[in-house]
Parts: structure tokens; C-alpha cells; sequence
């Protein structure tokens, strides 16, 4: 998803810092998961609130079993309905981003002659319930899908040599059904890996280049720009650029931290203040409001979303009934034009034992009188605000 121009961006970005208290408050929703499962995440949430992800559910041998199925993507249904996607023939499937149609892409696990665990790239059709292995480049065996556009394009990367050593950003067009990598050697070196597309067709992702070093990289018009690193580090990674061609992702630091991230052509990249720790930046929207994950001075994870200058604990934008059900929010994954944001949390299932479950979440906007969020007028001003899949393994 995706950010607008601005006219007072550096002033605003000067500002950046975690904070506890904002206009904005969230209501959560509990997701679901598969089949009576035990865990589920939320990866993608698409304009039309089309939402994707992955779950595991019980195998249905009765009413007591407790052996569970394969992991799954699914799709989360607004009146609690998880829908599973199947697999490709092996045990874990992962629906990654979704589009406005709900049009799912992502990655699943084959079947191999030796027993290895090897992911192709699928398209899951809304319409039809068709899962459509989408191959690979070349003799390549591996592909994964990180992203899909309104245009029926998708994103990822592929293997193109059998050995499975290569890695190529691809894009593959589902109206013609063929798979291409990005033209040219990208940022010069010879791995790539595409995170994200808009509707401009406008692909982010991550390239090497000749000296060895990874930047996240914006390609338009077959060329490849590099978004450069925080503090000249040599690392960043781009996951999501929305329509305004407004990137996000992370940077290594000075102090070898990852450091979130907000990037356009006029003002570059722009760090996003975490609480100590790692920070990630997962997605972008047209608004310029940033959601990701965040790591404390002792390693506690925090969803977080940056908005107005700020970043904030999204967790403590929860009314405090729903904190009561919620131990934390641990990663944002995608959030829309409507600020509807999807992650993962953990839920109590037996508070007074602590015991806990992973759970896809979906947060909405409470309306709060004079909430800086809804002055629509006053956000086109502010620079955050005018400027969006990683690998998560369970």
C-alpha cells in the first residue's frame, strides 16, 4: 500500500520519535484461525479488505483428534470464516499479498524425490478457488511471490539454474501467464529479490551489487534505482512502495541495528525511530502512515505504526478491555487506505497459566473527536504523511 508529496517533509521527519499517546485508538479483531488450529498470521489487507495469510488447522479424523494438518494460506473472512488455500503437494503454504479483487499470491511447499523442502511461487484465484503453481525461471526449482498489484502483476524471486544457487527478481503477469526477470543486472551484482508492486507497475525489492553490498532498490521504466543505506552501512531491504512511488523497509545502521525507513526521490531516506532495538517498516499507504515491527532495549517485539512524525506502539492504541485480551502485538504486516492494519499478536487462552497463542489481528480506527487521523487536509501538509511481505517463519 502506499504516500503522498509534501511540503514540509524534513521539517516533520526531524521530529520522529516512539510514542505512547496519539488522537488515533484501535479496535481489534481476533482473526481466527483454520479448522480449530492453534496459530494463524495476517500478511496482506488489500482497499477492499480482502485479507491474507497463513493458519494451521486440525486434520478432520473427529471430534477428539489433536493432530493438526499442514500449514495453509488463507484467506480471513470479516465474519470470522478462515478459508484455507490447499497446498501444492507439500506441508506449508503461505499467502503473502492479495489485491483489491482478492487475488492471492504467495509461496508452497513441493513434494521432492529427496524429502527437501522446496517453495514454488502460486497465484490463489478469488473466483474460482483455482491454486495455480506459477513455476519458475528457467531450470530453476525454487520460486516465492511476495507481492501482487491490482494489474494482475505479481513479484517475487526465482531460481534459474537447477543448483538452486542463483536468486532473480521476477515479475509474472497473470493475464499472460508468463514469468520474466527484471531485466539487466539490476544495481550491478547478481541476486535479486522483488518484495512489492504498485499499480503503476513501479517493482521494489533488494539487489546485490558489484562490491558485494544489498540495497533496496525501486525499478521503473527497466531500470533500477538503489535507494541507498542509513548511515552509508552498505544494507537496506525494500518491502513495499505505495502509489506515490514512496518506499519502506530497513536499514543497517552505524550501530549495526536495523532501522525502518521512509525513502522518495526528493528527501531519500528518512530513518524511522524504533524503541532501542530493531525496527522494521512492512508497508506503506497512500496516506504515508507506516506500519512494521519494532524490538525494545530487551528484545521485546512491538507492532508499531508511524504516522504524523511519531511512531507508535500499536498495542497501546488498544482500549484497555482489549488489552486485557491481548498479551501484545508483535508484528504489523499491511495496512490499507482506510488505515486498517493486519499482523500478528498473541492472544491469552489461559491468562491466570500464561498460556498464549499466536493470532492473526485486524485493527480499525475508532473515531476520537479532533483525532489528527481524520483531518484530511492537515495530513496533506504534514511531510510523514504525504510521502508496503519477509519472510516470517513460525
Amino acid at each position: 500500500m502506499k504516500l503522498q508529496q509534501t511540503l514540509i517533509a524534513a521539517a516533520v521527519l526531524g521530529t520522529v520519535s516512539f510514542g505512547s499517546q496519539a488522537a488515533v485508538k484501535y479496535k481489534i479483531t481476533d482473526l481466527g484461525v483454520l479448522h480449530g488450529g492453534d496459530f494463524s498470521y495476517a500478511y496482506s489487507i488489500s482497499d477492499t479488505g480482502h485479507i491474507s495469510g497463513r493458519s494451521r488447522g486440525r486434520l478432520p479424523t473427529g471430534p477428539d483428534t489433536t493432530a493438526t494438518g499442514p500449514i495453509e494460506g488463507v484467506r480471513f473472512f470479516s465474519d470470522g470464516y478462515v478459508q484455507g488455500t490447499g497446498t501444492l503437494g507439500g506441508d506449508r503454504t503461505e499467502g503473502r499479498a492479495i489485491n483489491d479483487a482478492g487475488n492471492m499470491a504467495g509461496f508452497s511447499s513441493i513434494k521432492t524425490a529427496d524429502g527437501s523442502r522446496v517453495y514454488q511461487s502460486f497465484v490463489h484465484h478469488y473466483a474460482t478457488s483455482y491454486m495455480q503453481n506459477i513455476g519458475t525461471l528457467g531450470d530453476g526449482k525454487e520460486s516465492r511471490a511476495y507481492g501482487i498489484n491490482n494489474n494482475g502483476k505479481v513479484v517475487g524471486w526465482s531460481n534459474t539454474q537447477a543448483d538452486g544457487l542463483d536468486h532473480k527478481a521476477y515479475v509474472y503477469d497473470m493475464e499472460t501467464e508468463t514469468m520474466s526477470a527484471l531485466s539487466g543486472p539490476l544495481l550491478g551484482g547478481e541476486r535479486s529479490f522483488a518484495f512489492d508492486i504498485n499499480d503503476k507497475d513501479q517493482i521494489v525489492g533488494t539487489a546485490t551489487t558489484t562490491d558485494g553490498s544489498a540495497f533496496g532498490f525501486v525499478y521503473k521504466d527497466g531500470v533500477a534505482q538503489s535507494v541507498g543505506s542509513i548511515d552509508n552501512s552498505g544494507f537496506s531491504e525494500a518491502n513495499a512502495i505505495n502509489e506515490n512511488g514512496q518506499v519502506t523497509g530497513f536499514s543497517l545502521d552505524a550501530d549495526k541495528n536495523y532501522s525502518a525507513y521512509i525513502w522518495d526521490e526528493t528527501n531519500g531516506m528518512q530513518k524511522i525511530d524504533g524503541m532501542g532495538g530493531d525496527a522494521k517498516g512492512h508497508d506503506i499507504n497512500n496516506k504515508g502512515m507506516v506500519v512494521g515491527e519494532a524490538r525494545d532495549e530487551n528484545g521485546g517485539r512491538h507492532a508499531f505504526v508511524a504516522m504524523n512524525g511519531k511512531t507508535y506502539d500499536l498495542y497501546s492504541l488498544l482500549s484497555p478491555a482489549d488489552q486485557e485480551l491481548w498479551k501484545e502485538l508483535r508484528e504489523a504486516f499491511s495496512i490499507n487506505d482506510k488505515g486498517e492494519i493486519v499482523g500478528r499478536g498473541r492472544i491469552w487462552t489461559d491468562k491466570a497459566n500464561g498460556r498464549n497463542a499466536s493470532r492473526a489481528f485486524k485493527l480499525t480506527v475508532v473515531p476520537v473527536p479532533g483525532a489528527i487521523f481524520f483531518m484530511a487536509p492537515a495530513l496533506g501538509l504534514l511531510g510523514w504523511m504525504s510521502k508496503r511481505r519477509t519472510q516470517v517463519t513460525a
